[in-house]
């Protein structure tokens, strides 16, 4: 892949950027009309045999007119739509298919021309058979030449806000790892907004349209990007056409999903007609017999291109055409005329021809000339001679003239003269390290010869592949590299294998590991150690628990624990068995010994470990400056613990501190995760932080914060992140609770999905049903409902800790008006007792707050008032907001109306800072009742915005730039910026600083 740095500038159009012409004046730009290839319709004009759709001979002809392109009227409006598109901020995407030789390229070609005329910019690309596996090449050649054409002064604004993760891939060198795939291709989306015109001051920008030729062979991730950029096309300043093969045998999935994509504009093209054919053929051969035209579409089938052949094959047949003649010419004949006219030159034009069509189109000339061992005058001549012969477009680098002339010359090579001649481009390639990616696509097409060289090649290239987000291709070249490898290198290449098998979401890669592990020695623990760890991953993505304990049991059985990798085979022993009741026992027993030394000082070393040993000693109670102490050696090298985890080990970490009720600790834990995976543009780790930086906001009150938090950690559906749907849920239930939108609640559980019983999300949504069911009124399924909770929970996890679910507060309350006075108060007791038990302070608070409600006959203020005592410097702010509105309560109902009264202010200031809802309007009923006056809640507050001026309001407050949220809200910069000075005004502050106050989560 090229970077923007790099030589190609394939599809520049230099009129792009009509403010600064000087940027088109440095670029060697080629006609954008047909990238690549140069321009048909001129060409056509001089040299009527050219490949490529067939069309009137005539200078004057306009392909944008429709003049010039025969029986193509409907697909010319459709591509003149899309150009309109485009100059509206209502972009269309349009897909051309048909098969070799249709006419694709050549509308490709009118479309760019009707753009031009439109003043609307062109960026172009192609695919290339020889670099599927170069992941986003297509990409890169579309957008890397316009971004290195932009003065370096404001490039800046083209990298804004999501753009950002893009900037590695087209600003840095090729070798420089490049962010995962989800955020790069996102990132490249935006930046081809922001090349159209988005968010451009102080002028608007030009609109654009894409044109991507043969998609059919594309990288993977390469059309993945347009699939997404479909998504976002009708609202913005450009258009994409597409030309793909139709029906091909090995079509990509993702070009599938393109094609079918709902805002798709599908062009198929048919054969031409008899009468095109009739009317071409009269054209080069006036007032020949009918018959002959009626041959010609007989033999070419209406193919545009086979016509055209077929046409040209007769004008230089040196004999009066016939249609016998003409009947001989069947589309393989075809392609021998072009073998044919080759044989006619000299060896070097030959030996060059070959040496382009190993290598492809546009090769520099001095590559072909080193592959075809010729020196470079005599290369040259030959390059000369192949343009004259119209094989080859005039010009470096150099191209065929169609890619089925290159294809012919290509298939006509001996198979084995073939392989050699592929493994001699990957030795040319090889040596340059920018290189490396097309090296390895020649080598996919040798045969294996147990070369160390060319294992290097593939599994370097492989590595390139998985940094980019492409595990897919690196499985290709990881296969490729399994048929070279000497024996004794087998069952490295086996392990690594697998392993991309699974990024790729490839479950079944358990027999190459098999394999491998029957390769490896006894002595090769360490190896054999890895592959078993291996399997136990993959048995767990299968479901089959047991094996997935059996294999990673083995692993931890091969080595001593004093040695350092037995600590991450056994975090991931862990993995498999920590959150499945019944593998708890074979848990409990292979930690027991490491928590031991935990508790004595001795916590382990490596920091995968060190996360899940920080969670247990939190969900069993540990003092709370134990389970921060631990955490911070967690996280002391890297907010992530481990980015190969994407955020999953930080997350086991920030949850043990919301447990241990160190929400603030956490909070900042996941401010520096954020950050991080925004650096790394780590779409999985960000929503990883979001929601536990959501739970701590929650534990501290902050409503508004914790659901722009969840909203950024639910993500989006195409972005591929499926999993912690009952975490999620349980988490949505509880804020929508809080703020009270029970309807949110009740939506949330609809929408999450069922998950499997006796598992940690049944015991989350049991207690979130729970919930529900008591502000429902229906106190009898709250109380079965969350008892089984803690049932569930220690039945299958032995865990009781009111720090993770607070079952019993929550069956206290539903007893109690249920009406069942003494099995709530015993549920009371008890969770102040196991709250006092694991000493965390705002665990005691709530049980205070509980039981001081449910004592009889009355509340006993006397305990609530411990408990807003116990719970003032918690940093709890909600709960200590119900304490307060049940102790100004409870003194109202013992006549001590001025105490109760400054209770009940307290709480209802609190309660309305949170935007706790309904905490608020009890507050509001009692306070009346207690002869006080309460302020109406500001109509310019939080509840006076609009929906659109409050999530604009949200996002700003998680962090997000202004066109970070013009991206996520399909708005513009202006209008968030619009809303946010309303959202000001109606807040009465004077900038987004002041958000976390005006919402409740700053001081």
């Amino acid at each position: 892949m090229q970077s923007a740095a790099g030589t190609r500038r394939q599809g520049w159009d230099p009129n792009l950027f009509p403010r600064y012409p000087e940027w088109g004046r440095t670029q060697p730009c080629r006609c954008a009309a047909d990238p690549g290839r140069g321009d048909r319709t001129r060409e056509r004009a001089i040299h009527p045999d050219v490949g490529g759709s067939p069309t009137v001979a005539s200078a004057t002809d306009d392909p944008a007119s429709g003049s010039g392109l025969l029986e193509r009227h409907g697909e010319l409006a459709e591509l003149r739509a899309a150009v309109d598109g485009a100059r509206r901020r209502a972009g269309v995407v349009a897909v051309i298919q048909g098969p070799p030789g249709a006419g694709k390229t050549a509308l490709l070609a009118a479309a760019a021309v009707t753009a031009r005329a439109a003043g609307v910019g062109v960026l172009a690309s192609r695919g290339r058979e020889l670099e599927r596996t170069v992941a986003l090449g297509v990409v890169t050649d579309l957008l890397a030449p316009a971004v290195a054409a932009v003065p370096p002064a404001q490039r800046a604004r083209l990298f804004d806000g999501l753009a950002a993760p893009a900037a590695a891939l087209l600003l840095r060198p090729a070798e420089e790892p490049a962010p995962p795939g989800d955020a790069a291709l996102v990132g490249l989306c935006w930046v081809a907004a922001h090349l159209a015109g988005w968010n451009v001051r102080p002028e608007p920008g030009r609109p654009l349209l894409l044109t991507v030729d043969d998609a059919h062979w594309a990288d993977p991730l390469s059309l993945r990007f347009l699939a997404m950029l479909a998504d976002r096309a009708d609202r913005l300043a450009l258009s994409l056409v597409v030309t793909a093969g139709d029906g091909e045998p090995d079509e990509p999935p993702a070009l599938r999903h393109l094609v079918a994509h709902p805002r798709a504009r599908r062009l198929t093209l048919a054969p031409l007609s008899a009468a095109a054919v009739d009317r071409l053929t009269t054209a080069t051969f006036p007032g020949s017999d009918p018959s002959l035209a009626a041959a010609v579409a007989h033999v070419s089938g209406g193919n545009p291109f086979f016509v055209d052949q077929v046409l040209h094959a007769l004008r230089t047949a040196g004999t009066t055409p016939t249609a016998a003649t003409a009947a001989n010419l069947v589309p393989a004949a075809v392609l021998h005329a072009v073998l044919t006219r080759l044989t006619r030159l000299p060896d070097p034009a030959i030996r060059l021809a070959t040496s382009l069509a190993v290598l492809g189109d546009d090769t520099p000339i001095g590559l072909a000339r080193a592959h075809a061992g010729l020196p470079l005058t005599t290369a040259e001549d030959a390059a000369d001679l192949l343009a004259a012969a119209q094989l080859l477009r005039p010009g470096n680098p150099l191209a065929f003239r169609h890619p089925l002339i290159g294809a012919a010359v290509h298939a006509h090579l001996p198979r084995f003269a073939r392989a050699r001649a592929h493994r001699r481009a990957a030795d040319l390639l090889a040596a340059d390290a920018g290189s490396i990616d097309k090296a390895a696509g020649h080598l996919l097409l040798t045969e294996p010869a147990q070369d160390p060289a060319a294992v290097r090649v593939l599994s370097a290239a492989a590595r390139r592949a998985l940094r980019r987000g492409d595990p897919a291709g690196a499985v290709l070249l990881l296969r490729r590299a399994l048929d070279e490898p000497p024996p004794g290198e087998r069952a490295r290449h086996l392990m690594d294998l697998a392993a991309a098998q699974v990024t790729a979401g490839d479950a079944n890669a358990d027999g190459l590991l098999t394999q491998a592990l029957g390769l490896l020695g006894s002595a090769e623990v360490h190896a054999r150690a890895e592959a078993l760890s291996g399997l136990a991953r993959i048995h767990h993505a299968q479901g089959d628990l047991a094996r997935a304990a059996t294999a990673a049991g083995q692993a931890l059985d091969l080595l001593d624990p004093r040695d350092p990798a037995w600590q991450d085979v056994l975090a991931d022993f862990l993995a498999v068995a920590t959150f499945h009741p019944p593998l708890r026992a074979a848990a409990e027993q292979r930690l027991a010994p490491v928590l031991h030394d935990a508790r004595a000082g001795r916590p382990p070393r490596r920091a995968r470990l060190l996360a899940h040993v920080t969670l247990r000693l939190a969900l069993a109670g540990d003092p709370p400056a134990t389970v921060g102490a631990l955490a911070a050696r967690a996280l002391a090298d890297d907010p992530f613990v481990d980015p190969a985890d994407h955020g999953t080990l930080f997350g086991l970490v920030a949850h043990a501190l919301v447990i241990a009720g160190e929400c603030a600790t956490a909070e900042s834990a996941a401010d520096a995760t954020l950050a991080a995976a925004r650096r790394r543009g780590d779409y999985l780790a960000l929503r990883s932080g979001a929601f536990h930086r959501s739970l701590a906001h929650l534990a501290q009150g902050s409503l508004t914060a914790a659901l722009a938090d969840l909203q950024v950690a639910q993500g989006t559906p195409d972005a591929g992140w499926r999993g912690a749907a009952g975490w999620l849920t349980a988490l949505a239930v509880d804020i929508h609770l809080d703020l009270g939108d029970r309807d949110a609640a009740r939506r949330a559980l609809r929408d999450g999905g069922e998950v499997a019983p006796d598992t940690m999300e049944a015991a989350l949504l049991g207690l979130a049903r729970a919930r529900l069911a008591l502000g429902d009124h229906d106190p009898a399924a709250a109380v079965a409902g969350a008892q089984a909770v803690g049932a569930g929970l220690w039945r299958g996890f032995g865990i009781d800790h009111p720090g993770l679910l607070p079952w019993r507060t929550t069956a206290a309350l539903a007893a109690h008006r249920l009406g069942d006075h003494r099995q709530a108060v015993r549920l009371a007791r008890d969770a102040h007792e196991r709250a006092g038990q694991i000493g965390v302070a705002v665990a005691v608070g709530s049980a205070l707050r509980i039981m001081g409600v449910v004592a009889g006959p009355g509340p006993d203020a006397t305990l609530l008032a411990e408990a807003v005592e116990t719970l003032r410097g918690t940093g709890a702010a909600l709960e200590h907001a119900r304490a307060l509105v049940d102790l100004g309560t409870a003194l109202r109902r013992q006549g001590r109306l001025e105490a109760g009264r400054g209770a009940l202010r307290d709480g209802l200031a609190l309660a309305d800072r949170l935007h706790a809802v309904p905490l608020a309007e009890r507050a509001r009923t009692e306070l009346l009742a207690a002869g006080g006056r309460p302020r109406r809640t500001a109509v310019t507050g939080v509840n006076a915005l609009t929906p659109a001026e409050q999530r604009v309001a949200l996002l700003a407050l998680h962090g997000d730039g202004n066109a970070t949220i013009a991206q996520t809200l399909f708005v513009t910069t202006k209008t968030v910026e619009t809303h946010l000075s309303r959202a000001y005004r109606k807040l009465g502050i004077t900038g987004r600083k002041e958000l976390g106050k005006a919402f409740g989560s700053g001081p």
